[in-house]
């Protein structure tokens, strides 16, 4: 929240959220990056605690957090704070696409910010990056030179290799991201770590997205709910993420701030007392009304599925009826995770076989996030059924923006391309569309690639040849028709 009185906006360093499977090597990435030693502190080479650290490349400082899970990432988003500009997907080249790294990349969907793919333990025998780049591709993730725009990157962290080529490519991403802030506009801190530590009292690690900090400021939470109480306090010490004092923290700058009466929640976002008459309260549940709100894919309803086992995720998946759209699924216990991810995307959860953990459904009663079990797939399968009929039509509130017929179809082995030709209006990478089959049927998905020739391009105009892939990738024939469009806006 800028403040228009203040001075103008400056560019900020980008903050990086590092996402991944478990032991697939997101701390020693940050460790080789910042060139110390925080994974030998770690127990059983896993992390611990979330931590918050800023290097300097080339002159150009960039701010990483690293996860120990979703949960902490996720309930930033939850609770109305958007921390993370920009992410990284790491994935081991010995061991491929694994459940947890589909669980991290629903999570960086779900923010909606870009990522790269940092392609880790490159050095080892048994690293296959072909057959992983295969397997990014089926869970839907369109690297570059696999049909997709997606930056991939081939890194050792043990040996240090390619860190400049991530780097680079991750300053390149933040610049086109044009993050700006004002130091000396409204503070706008967000929590990613609290701790109650038993000398010091409350601790909280923060990052600030705009405004600055500084110690004997007076501070107070955000409420997220109309009946929360905002914690306050006052800034007794501040320290950088080394802990090292400060006299003042800037935009994107990890701190750490000793002053609160009480623990504030990870996600809380922290402004000065007096400032805090600039922010709305952010609710952002669920009720039974708006469980037929829409997922990202407009036209469709969204769900978060967890079944008992994978065989079992797999025939419902085949079964779902048209416009019930998956925003996650897996297999195993409905965990704090889950529900976050359904808080943030706005959908219901369901389970095949599978119960919420009792953290989980206490979290889910607390945020009204409905969940429905099954024991068997037809009535699973019939609920789904008439929820889709629920499912509100926007197709004639759309705004069309363009069209295009399906010439010819190129089934290539990493991506299936569309032949069109476009028919009208413009068309353009990232658009939402309708593929209409010439039965009547029609299913959705988004442009992840346009090219004319061999040649990338953001946009097409009338008249023009071009050849697209969409995500999820779709059956198709020769005549059916690419409608891209415009949702209308959904009131949450």
């Amino acid at each position: 929240m800028d403040d228009k009185t203040s001075s103008p906006l400056r560019s900020r360093p980008p903050i990086i959220a590092v996402l991944g499977h478990v032991d697939h090597g997101k701390t020693s990435l940050l460790d080789a990056i910042r060139s110390t030693n925080v994974q030998a502190g770690e127990t059983g080479g896993i992390t611990q605690h979330i931590g918050a650290y800023q290097i300097v490349y080339n002159q150009h400082p960039l701010t990483f957090i690293d996860t120990p899970g979703h949960a902490a990432f996720t309930s930033m988003r939850a609770r109305g704070g958007q921390t993370a500009d920009l992410a990284i997907l790491v994935v081991a080249a010995d061991d491929g696409v694994m459940p947890q790294t589909k669980e991290s990349l629903a999570h960086i969907n779900s923010a909606n910010i870009p990522y790269i793919v940092a392609l880790n333990k490159i050095d080892l025998p048994q690293a296959q990056p072909d057959r992983v780049k295969t397997q990014l591709v089926e869970a839907g993730v369109l690297v570059e030179g696999y049909g997709g725009n997606v930056p991939i990157v081939e890194v050792s962290a043990t040996r240090k290799t390619n860190l400049d080529l991530l780097l680079e490519n991750l300053l390149l991403l933040a610049e086109l991201q044009e993050l700006k802030a004002d130091p000396e506009g409204t503070l706008e801190a967000i929590v990613i770590e609290s701790t109650l530590d038993k000398h010091q009292g409350p601790l909280a690690t923060v990052i600030l997205k705009n405004g600055s900090l500084a110690p004997g400021q007076d501070i107070t939470t955000v409420p997220n709910k109309p009946q929360e109480t905002p914690l306050s306090g006052r800034v007794r010490a501040l320290t950088d993420w080394q802990g090292q004092p400060v006299p003042k923290a800037i935009p994107s700058t990890p701190c750490r701030i000793l002053g609160f009466s009480q623990v504030p929640p990870v996600g809380s976002i922290i402004t000065h007392k007096h400032s805090l008459s600039q922010f709305s309260t952010k609710t952002q549940h669920i009720t039974q009304t708006e469980i037929n709100s829409l997922s990202s894919d407009q036209s469709q309803q969204g769900i978060l599925l967890k079944t008992d086992v994978v065989g079992t995720l797999e025939a419902i998946s085949h079964n779902l009826p048209e416009k019930i759209h998956l925003v996650h699924a897996g297999a195993g216990a409905i965990s704090e995770s889950d529900i976050l991810l359904a808080q943030t995307s706005s959908v219901p959860v369901y389970g095949f076989r599978t119960k919420p953990t009792p953290s989980a459904k206490k979290l889910a009663q607390i945020e009204h996030i409905p969940i429905h079990t099954f024991d068997t797939i037809y009535d699973l399968l019939d609920h789904l059924q008439l929820l889709s009929t629920k499912t509100i039509s926007k197709h004639q509130q759309e705004t069309i923006n363009g069209q295009a017929t399906i010439i010819k179809i190129f089934n290539l082995p990493q991506s299936t391309v569309f032949g069109c030709k476009s028919d009208s209006g413009v068309i353009k990478t990232g658009d939402q569309v309708h593929l209409k089959r010439s039965d009547g049927s029609s299913k959705n998905a988004r442009i992840t690639s346009l090219k004319i020739g061999s040649k990338d391009v953001s946009k097409v105009s009338p008249s023009q040849e071009f050849g697209l892939v969409l995500t999820p990738q779709l059956d198709a024939k020769p005549g059916d028709q690419i409608i891209s469009f415009s949702p209308p806006p959904v009131l949450i």
